[in-house]
């Protein structure tokens, strides 16, 4: 698993693809929703910026503490408390970037028995750490989705 240059790269993609996202949308989009039961576009963008240190941390714990119990959060409500729709989605892009970096670093410094350790997710049952690494990925792609329906 460590040698999972597809995972790696898009790992990498994600803030990439939303950083071009966000600089093609028009500032008039940020604040409204095509769905009311998701985020707007800022809250989107900074809900991303947001999570980044949430994975890392479980990424961490799922190596250092493999059998404990994961932290769960309520996304809507973090969103309140966190003020996702005062912040700014060019510079909450650019910290997401940086912050993702220093996460796929980290995963490329795991050895190659510590992805198959495994933390309980009170919601979802065993995570791996190669688990919450792809999901890392399905989570951008999801978000990423739901951006580009702004551009339409």
């Amino acid at each position: 698993m460590a040698n999972n240059a597809y995972l790696f790269s898009s790992l990498r993609k994600g803030p990439i693809i939303v950083r071009w996202i966000v600089a093609h949308a028009s500032p008039e989009v940020f604040d409204t929703k095509t769905d009311p039961e998701r985020f707007t576009f800022r809250e989107g963008v900074v809900h991303l910026m947001d999570w980044e240190p949430i994975l890392m941390d479980r990424m961490k714990q799922i190596k250092e503490h493999p059998g404990s119990t994961l932290t769960v959060y309520d996304e809507g409500q973090r969103a309140i408390d966190q003020d996702y729709a005062s912040m700014d989605p060019v510079a909450a892009v650019e910290k997401w970037a940086e912050a993702r970096g220093e996460s796929t670093r980290y995963l490329e410094s795991v050895t190659l028995e510590s992805w198959d350790f495994v933390a309980r997710h009170p919601e979802r049952g065993d995570i791996s750490l190669y688990d919450l690494a792809t999901m890392e990925v399905a989570h951008d792609t999801y978000h990423i989705e739901h951006l580009l329906e702004f551009l339409e």
